[in-house]
């Protein structure tokens, strides 16, 4: 395993999930869902722009990409979970999210089996 593909295992399957679960703790206002809000879209932005400028940007528009995926996962399931009225919905729903943080290190695998 190279240094890059360490570091990618390490920031999706801990720094992910922690990122994902500390934007969940979050009181349930409407402030921090526009917060991440906003978060998801400048994660975006910044992703097109540094893939437009080519070379070693592209690999932070990469890591950008992956921010602003942890981030709307956290949005969405934040949101849900103020619908959510029984303990053991709100659990399931906190793990499901975290585990949805670890998607994109599924899409580089298939990716580089493909490859």
């Amino acid at each position: 395993m190279t240094q890059t593909t360490f570091l990618a295992f390490v920031a999706t399957f801990v720094v992910g999930p922690l990122l994902c679960a500390a934007a969940m703790a979050l009181p349930g206002r409407l402030a921090p869902l526009i917060g991440l809000a906003i978060g998801v879209v400048a994660a975006v932005t910044l992703a097109l722009r540094w893939q437009l400028q080519g070379g070693p940007a592209q690999l932070w528009s990469l890591v950008a990409l992956w921010l602003a995926w942890v981030l709307a996962v956290a949005m969405v399931a934040r949101a849900l979970q103020s619908r959510l009225d029984t303990p053991r919905a709100r659990r399931i729903l906190t793990i499901l999210a975290l585990l949805a943080t670890t998607l994109p290190w599924f899409g580089l695998a298939t990716a580089r089996m493909m490859s």
